[in-house]
């Protein structure tokens, strides 16, 4: 059977106050026509179906036109969903009933009964091929918060040594969950079929690109080790980093990436969908497909900054406006900008420029040249609108205290963040 490993699509997502809608709408509909071209027979989607926990209409209706799409086209195709970090996994699930009579399963929280037993059979999905046989059992993983995990895990019954050694307890937390859902799965299946698993979150060894995965407590800020995926499973389908890679030299563990570039970073590297080809309970073949670009992000320079003079010569060589092109089509443009004086209209001629040219600007970039880091080793002061709120923070800590941040005060603020960031979600 042949398994479409796709994820972080972040509907809803603006740059600057740029809409992405045509871009999402463009892959949305590239990849039910590769679906159908490369006779997929299970979709696995790997968290952050949206940007936030509360997505505009807008991203609804696409999501739901999509899954709608896609099942005209394909009957057969079966879907699997799990929540990311961006997504409000109540509101992702809240469709989930209707939605399984599609064929799609959407797991966004891990339960246990009123016995205390973990709800598996959620999170435990028969994938099956065209003849329906099943070919494969997917354990779906969604984003579990810190406090979610030490609820779900249960008791620790090691004596204590393992604390002792500094072992950290939501570590070993993710462990026994993961450890108790995989004995579940190890339990229903019978030879010859392949074990697929999903999770969503940052892993041992993986590359974040610049400034655009959002950092929270259990992503990138704590990093999860691999071997929460036991050996016996043949491919697993990452999401949270939008760089598509494989993990330790590892053929079947990877990040598919985002499908388009949610951040100016992101213009450099490929953006990719991944293929898993099962046979007979093994892993026969993995390979990827480059996603079509529909709009394109050109940053001037494309490394480094222009002097202001420099800066406005390069906006004045640009393409002039295609009246026969769309707005919301146009490329993307950042300038930067390295200032040694003060120049306060700078911006504005900058924009006034790029009103007859066709792209769309995103931002000015200023690096004050003489201007002393606020973090030791760090390079220039940012815009504080292009900072994450971590960074303001320890920028904050260290322009006021000796010393790093202590890790409980910051695992404090990121536990803090994290809650007014899906307060209502």
């Amino acid at each position: 059977m042949r398994v479409l490993h796709t994820a972080d699509w972040h509907l809803g997502h603006t740059l600057r106050d740029h809409s992405r809608q045509p871009e999402h709408e463009h892959f949305l509909k590239w990849l039910v026509a590769t679906v159908v071209e490369r006779k997929v027979d299970a979709l696995l989607i790997a968290g952050d179906v949206f940007d936030s926990a509360n997505p505009p209409p807008a991203a609804w209706r696409l999501w739901f036109e999509f899954l709608g799409d896609l099942k005209r086209a394909r009957p057969s195709l079966q879907v699997v969903v799990i929540a990311g970090n961006h997504d409000s996994a109540a509101r992702l699930e809240a469709p989930r009933e209707l939605l399984s009579a599609f064929d799609v399963r959407v797991v966004g929280q891990v339960r246990r009964d009123a016995a205390g037993a973990l709800a598996t059979g959620e999170l435990v999905t028969e994938l099956r091929d065209d003849a329906g046989q099943v070919e494969a059992l997917c354990v779906a993983i969604p984003f579990l918060r810190g406090s979610d995990v030490m609820s779900l895990a249960g008791d620790d019954d090691s004596d204590g040594d393992e604390q002792a050694d500094g072992a950290d307890p939501w570590i070993e937390a993710m462990r026994r969950l993961h450890a108790e859902v995989f004995a579940a799965a190890e339990a229903q299946r019978r030879p010859g079929q392949a074990l697929v698993a999903m999770g969503h979150g940052y892993f041992v060894g993986g590359q974040i690109s610049e400034l655009s995965e959002r950092k929270v407590f259990g992503g990138n800020q704590h990093a999860l080790p691999l071997d929460l995926f036991p050996p016996a499973c043949t491919y697993v389908a990452l999401g949270h980093l939008h760089r598509p890679q494989l993990l330790g030299g590892r053929e079947h563990v990877r990040y598919s990436g985002s499908p388009i570039p949610l951040a100016m970073p992101e213009r450099e590297h490929p953006h990719h969908v991944v293929f898993a080809d099962l046979r007979g309970g093994a892993l026969e073949k993995v390979w990827s497909l480059r996603v079509p670009r529909l709009v394109d992000l050109i940053r001037l320079p494309e490394r480094g900054a222009l002097e202001p003079e420099a800066a406005l010569a390069a906006v004045a060589a640009l393409p002039e406006r295609d009246p026969q092109m769309r707005d919301d089509l146009r490329p993307l443009l950042e300038v930067a900008v390295r200032l040694p004086l003060p120049a306060p209209g700078l911006g504005e001629d900058i924009a006034r420029l790029v009103q007859h040219k066709n792209v769309r600007l995103v931002r000015v970039e200023i690096e004050l040249a003489g201007s002393a880091p606020n973090v030791p080793g760090e390079g220039p002061q940012a815009d504080l609108a292009t900072l994450a709120p971590e960074e303001i923070f320890v920028r904050r800590f260290h322009r006021d205290h000796e010393g790093d941040v202590p890790d409980e005060l910051l695992a404090a603020f990121r536990s803090l963040l994290d809650d007014v960031e899906h307060r209502g979600s």
